[in-house]
């Protein structure tokens, strides 16, 4: 089956948003794909869940520990999501997330090149 880079970036975003909604209770406001080699860069703006939020005012160390945890567990939803979801052979994720601006950096290493998920000619990868 033939997948356009188009159509593989709107998945996605798709899946991304979702995890999102399912893990804060919100999607995120903007994002944006990109593919580079081997690697799914995604960049997006999120809302800061409010209690974390809150939480920052007064103990920031404590929200930077609940931040990471939340990565973590982000990042296992996004690979089991991708690999299920979009036969993508994941090596690492990294995760990032500034909250003053809330953005967020997200960079998906993998196995081979993006192009190799492109096409069914696994002869040319």
């Amino acid at each position: 089956m033939m997948i356009t880079a188009g159509d593989l970036k709107q998945d996605i975003l798709r899946i991304y948003n979702a995890i999102n909604k399912r893990i804060f209770n919100a999607g995120v406001r903007q994002q944006k794909v990109d593919f580079v080699g081997s690697k799914i860069i995604i960049v997006s703006r999120n809302t800061r869940v409010p209690v974390l939020k809150l939480l920052d005012e007064h103990d920031p160390q404590s929200t930077r520990q609940l931040d990471h945890l939340l990565f973590q567990v982000l990042k296992q939803e996004i690979k089991k999501e991708f690999e299920q979801q979009l036969k993508l052979n994941i090596i690492t994720i990294l995760k990032d997330y500034d909250a003053e601006t809330e953005y967020s950096g997200t960079i998906v290493f993998l196995e081979k090149d993006v192009e190799c998920y492109l096409n069914d000619k696994p002869e040319l990868c």
